[in-house]
């Protein structure tokens, strides 16, 4: 009996030592958290140059010069930046070099090669630390839409968009209360024929309205109700109406085309309301103020990333709700360089944001197609 209990007692500790050394291997594979530099802020420094991105730049050069442009404009005009970003670095003076010297090796260098030997020499990398520490940033796409419209109700176009009331302040009354009592009565500033296109513009935080006459208003956003963001997409996907991998805009639109007696139910599930402006420039401007550029410029919350900063932005296969990919197979899709000039409603967290894909239907529809985990870094001049 004590032989058995002691062969027992031998595979007991056989196991257990199998076991631990499983788990030892497992931990010794798996990347190390990022850490944030500070607590609220989003970004991580990547010292070892083997964790540095590929440095591919898969779209057009002259439009980054030009969203490079309108950020160092940013930057020259500003009085004052946030503390917790100047206190690690990025200060204004310094994002200027860092653009002025990064935009001189961009036109110099003519492979990628060449492009990522001078970054490793003469910049600083940093890191989202996205979704739970892991550097997984979910990305989506925003535009702006071009929707045929009126100044005056007709009855074709009878859903208004409303500028800011005088009795504005935050928080304001949530969606449905606007609504169902009739608030902003006096403040429509246009009207579109859908009241879905009127909620895509209040998506987006600008649009065009095109009118019978052929001229085009130009509206901007004007401020917000204060109240948190919901997204129907993501209501749909949690009533089981959409799978998520599927979820896109145009699928959206559909199922809204298909279902048009379930919009006001999730729109009102959305308590945030966007008021607008009519502006003077065709061009979107983001939230910094300046112009934002087609693949070019990208939303990001401004309170964990650097506003008007240099990124880079490395966009993945996997898309939410999906099986996903371990780390050592993860495929990039498409990589490049991007201004950091927008925020937005749902952008919120250093595991979210949105790249602006232009003016126009097939703006929109590539963007709405955008729905996928990236890695997003940053850059400043050693």
């Amino acid at each position: 009996m004590k032989s058995k209990n002691n062969n027992l007692n031998r595979l007991l500790v056989v196991v257990l030592l199998f076991l631990i050394l499983l788990t030892g291997c497992s931990t010794a594979v798996k990347r190390p958290l990022l850490l944030p530099m500070r607590p609220g802020i989003g970004l991580a420094e990547i010292t070892d140059p083997s964790q540095f991105p590929d440095f591919r730049d898969d779209y057009d050069k002259e439009l980054l010069l030009q969203s490079i442009s309108n950020s160092m404009e940013y930057f020259n005009k500003i009085k004052t930046y946030p503390n917790a970003f100047s206190s690690i670095g990025f200060t204004p003076e310094k994002q200027t070099e860092t653009l002025e010297f990064f935009r001189d090796g961009y036109i110099r260098y003519n492979n990628t090669q060449e492009l990522n030997e001078f970054i490793a020499k003469n910049f600083r990398i940093f890191q989202a630390i996205g979704k739970m520490y892991e550097g997984k940033v979910h990305f989506t796409g925003y535009g702006t839409p071009i929707y045929d419209g009126s100044l005056t109700p007709t009855e074709t176009f009878r859903y208004p968009l409303y500028g800011k009331p005088s009795d504005f302040r935050k928080p304001y009354f949530t969606r449905r209360e606007i609504e169902e009592r009739n608030l902003l009565s006096g403040n429509e500033i246009a009207y579109l024929k859908s009241k879905l296109e009127a909620y895509l513009i209040h998506v987006q935080g600008s649009g065009q309205i095109r009118l019978s006459s052929g001229e085009k208003v130009y509206i901007g956003y004007a401020g917000d109700s204060g109240h948190s963001y919901t997204s129907i997409g993501r209501l749909l996907v949690m009533d089981g109406k959409i799978q998520e991998e599927e979820l896109t805009l145009h699928v959206l639109i559909e199922y809204f085309d298909q279902h048009p007696d379930e919009l006001d139910h999730y729109l009102r599930q959305n308590d945030r309301y966007i008021f607008f402006m009519k502006v003077l420039h065709a061009v979107p401007h983001g939230s910094i103020g300046v112009p934002v550029t087609s693949m070019r410029s990208i939303a990001t919350d401004k309170h964990v990333f650097p506003p008007g900063g240099l990124a880079f932005a490395v966009i993945g296969a996997e898309r939410p709700g999906s099986t996903g990919k371990s780390q050592e197979k993860w495929q990039v899709e498409k990589s490049f360089f991007v201004m950091d000039q927008d925020t937005g409603s749902a952008i919120k967290t250093p595991a979210r944001a949105d790249v602006f894909f232009g003016i126009g239907d097939e703006a929109m529809y590539k963007a709405g197609n955008l729905n996928t985990y990236g890695k997003l870094y940053y850059l400043l001049k050693k």
